[in-house]
């Protein structure tokens, strides 16, 4: 816990965290409406219709981040885009199961409407997509291991 706090407070870390932040609201947005889209009007299950979303939405992130979070160190990556476009799926596919599971438990077992339980599995992967992206995906040359 002590690591975390002290990184939160490395400005350029919380910048980033913030930017992280307001992409993923358009993540959500993205992922939301997907859903219901497909779910309310296409009459597609959320079992299907949220792993779409959830797709649709990283990628949506990915490209944003890409392009503004760590855009500092674009010229500097370990990475090509390719790459990193892989990595990034890979690591939000821990959100994405987060997202999934959380969206059916809360909604299937407790009776929670699904897009306020599709919300609550967005925030619980949030955390871990930020740190996978910034010692993993989006990682500097410079950045020591």
């Amino acid at each position: 816990m002590q690591k975390i706090i002290a990184l939160l407070k490395n400005n350029s870390l919380l910048s980033r965290f913030v930017k992280f932040g307001f992409i993923g609201l358009t993540g959500t947005v993205v992922n939301s409406a997907v859903l219901w889209i497909l779910h309310a009007h296409f009459s597609i299950s959320i079992f299907y219709a949220s792993p779409l979303a959830i797709a649709i939405a990283i990628f949506n992130n990915f490209t944003w981040n890409d392009r503004f979070t760590w855009n500092a160190n674009i010229e500097n990556r370990q990475n090509k885009y390719p790459q990193r476009l892989w990595k990034y799926y890979f690591s939000a596919s821990l959100g994405a199961f987060l997202n999934y599971s959380v969206l059916l438990l809360l909604t299937l077992v407790f009776g929670c409407y699904y897009l306020l339980s599709n919300l609550v599995g967005i925030l619980t992967g949030m955390v871990s997509n930020f740190l996978l992206g910034e010692f993993w995906v989006f990682k500097s040359k410079n950045t020591p291991d």
